[in-house]
């Protein structure tokens, strides 16, 4: 069976995929959806987590060979970016949304070499909004993105005109 239809089954295995038609979810990008996948939940089952973890370095690995960091998106995926890049023995690091407004500042947290190829780890998309803001944090850098899943989402042109391509292991989202 395909690593897709596996992880889709799992995810309903564990309810992580969620329905609510009378009362929708609001997404981090505003949008009201009657569905919502709750990625959060791989972590509370051992065996599908590591799973994913090894599916993520599979696929980072075989798309993006050459890359040296890998970086999760703040905050939904930090623990897959982390998973992932244990896997895969490189150094890991995630972005914020925005530099923080105390401490340091940083919006990049861990070492982060200047012209490191970074795959990017997103644990669920579904304007880009957020992946873009990684991305744009790293731009200095050479990036290349890699998702867990992504949701259905109209606005891909967008992140085509980054430069963004999005791997999904679920849902592929729409073309513009």
């Amino acid at each position: 069976m395909a690593v897709e239809r596996i992880l889709a089954e799992s995810l309903l295995d564990i309810n992580a995929v969620l329905l609510r038609p009378d009362s929708p979810f609001t997404w981090a990008s505003g949008w009201h959806s009657p569905i919502y996948c709750d990625n959060r939940r791989i972590l509370s089952h051992p065996e599908l987590r590591s799973r994913v973890a090894c599916w993520l370095a599979s696929r980072a690995l075989e798309l993006y060979p050459e890359a040296e960091v890998v970086a999760g998106v703040a905050t939904g995926a930090i623990s897959h970016g982390v998973l992932a890049a244990d896997r895969m023995g490189k150094p890991f690091v995630y972005v914020r949304p925005k530099p923080k407004d105390h401490g340091t500042g940083s919006q990049i947290e861990g070492e982060l070499p200047k012209g490191a190829k970074v795959v990017v780890i997103e644990d669920l998309v579904s304007t880009g909004m957020s992946s873009l803001a990684a991305v744009s944090a790293l731009r200095d850098l050479e990036w290349w993105p890699c998702s867990l899943t992504d949701s259905i989402l109209l606005p891909r042109g967008s992140l085509r005109l980054e430069c963004v391509w999005i791997h999904s292991r679920t849902i592929q989202p729409l073309s513009a």
